[in-house]
C-alpha cells in the first residue's frame, strides 16, 4: 500500500489531449504513420499493476482502465483526450490520464506537462512538454528520440532551491516476439524514458548540492505493433547524503518498482 501511494503520488504526467488515427495533421517527414498505438475513439487498454518486491510474489495493486475519450484540438491541431475510469495506480495509465498524445509519422508525441511530485519539495516538478517524443517506430536502436531539459525554482524551509532536469525518451530494442504475462505478441518495440534531476541550494554565495545529476525515474515500455503498451516496467530511485535527507525529513534512499501488464482490451 505504500509503495502503491508513493508511486501514484510521485508519477503522474498531465499532458493535455490526443491525436488522430488518420493522416489528418500527421508530419510525414519521417516516415508512414505510426500504428504501435492505434488511436481511435472508444480504444482502451485495461493494465494488472503490480508492486515488485525483492524475493517475494508480486502483489496487484488494481486495475488500471485506460481509454480514448474524445478528440480535442490544441493550437489548430487535433490530438486525442485520454482518460481513466479512476485515479490510476500505475506510471503508464498516469502519464496519460487527461492527458494529449498524437500521432506524427512514425512518432507518437505528447504536448502538455509532466508533473511529479518529490519527496521534500513544497510543489510539484513541472515540466512543460511540446510534441515530445516518447515513442518512434523507426528510430534505431540505442538512439535518443527526443529531450528536454532547464531549470526549476523552488524555495523549500527558506531554502531556495535550483532543480535541474532532463527528460529523455530512447530507443531500445526491437523484439519479433515478446511474452508478457504468458502472453506471446509479436512485433514488439521498447522504448525507455529517463528523467534525471539535480537539486541545489545557493546561500551566502555557497552553493550545496542536494541531489546529485541522477536519473530518478526510469521506464521501459514494450509496444506491440497494431495494438499498444502491452507491458511497462518503472523504477523510482534516488540516493541523497543522509544529513540532507534528515534535514528534509525525507528517506535518504528510495528504490520502488512496479509492473503494468496489459490484461484486456478493445481496438475500434
Amino acid at each position: 500500500m505504500k509503495t502503491k501511494l508513493i508511486l501514484a503520488s510521485l508519477l503522474a504526467v498531465i499532458l493535455s489531449s490526443c491525436s488522430h488515427s488518420s493522416t489528418d495533421d500527421v508530419d510525414l517527414s519521417d516516415g508512414i504513420p505510426t500504428v504501435y498505438m492505434p488511436l481511435t475513439n472508444g480504444n482502451y487498454w485495461d493494465y494488472d499493476v503490480q508492486q515488485v518486491t525483492p524475493g517475494a510474489v508480486n502483489s496487484s495493486l488494481g486495475i488500471d482502465h485506460l481509454f480514448i475519450a474524445n478528440d480535442t484540438v490544441i493550437s489548430g491541431v487535433t490530438y486525442k483526450k485520454m482518460k481513466t475510469t479512476a485515479m490510476p495506480n500505475g506510471f503508464f495509465s498516469n502519464t496519460l490520464r487527461n492527458n494529449g498524445v498524437k500521432i506524427s509519422g512514425s512518432s507518437l508525441v505528447a504536448t502538455g506537462t509532466f508533473t511529479l511530485p518529490f519527496p521534500g519539495l513544497t510543489t510539484p516538478i513541472q515540466i512543460n512538454l511540446n510534441n515530445f517524443a516518447f515513442f518512434k517506430e523507426n528510430a534505431s536502436a540505442n538512439t535518443e528520440i527526443s529531450s528536454t531539459s532547464g531549470t526549476l525554482h523552488q524555495t523549500v524551509s527558506g531554502y531556495p532551491l535550483d532543480i535541474d532536469y532532463t527528460l529523455k525518451s530512447v530507443a531500445q530494442e526491437t523484439l519479433a516476439s515478446y511474452n508478457s504475462n504468458g502472453v506471446t505478441y509479436p512485433n514488439v518495440k521498447k522504448t525507455r524514458l529517463i528523467l534525471n534531476l539535480k537539486i541545489t541550494t545557493t546561500s551566502s554565495g555557497i552553493t550545496a548540492t542536494l541531489l546529485t545529476d541522477q536519473p530518478v525515474l526510469t521506464l521501459n515500455e514494450y509496444f506491440a505493433k497494431n495494438l499498444g503498451n502491452v507491458y511497462t516496467n518503472t523504477l523510482f530511485h534516488y540516493d541523497i547524503n543522509a544529513s540532507v535527507a534528515t534535514s528534509f525529513g525525507i528517506p535518504a534512499t528510495i528504490s520502488q518498482t512496479e509492473e503494468e501488464f496489459l490484461t484486456t482490451y478493445h481496438l475500434n
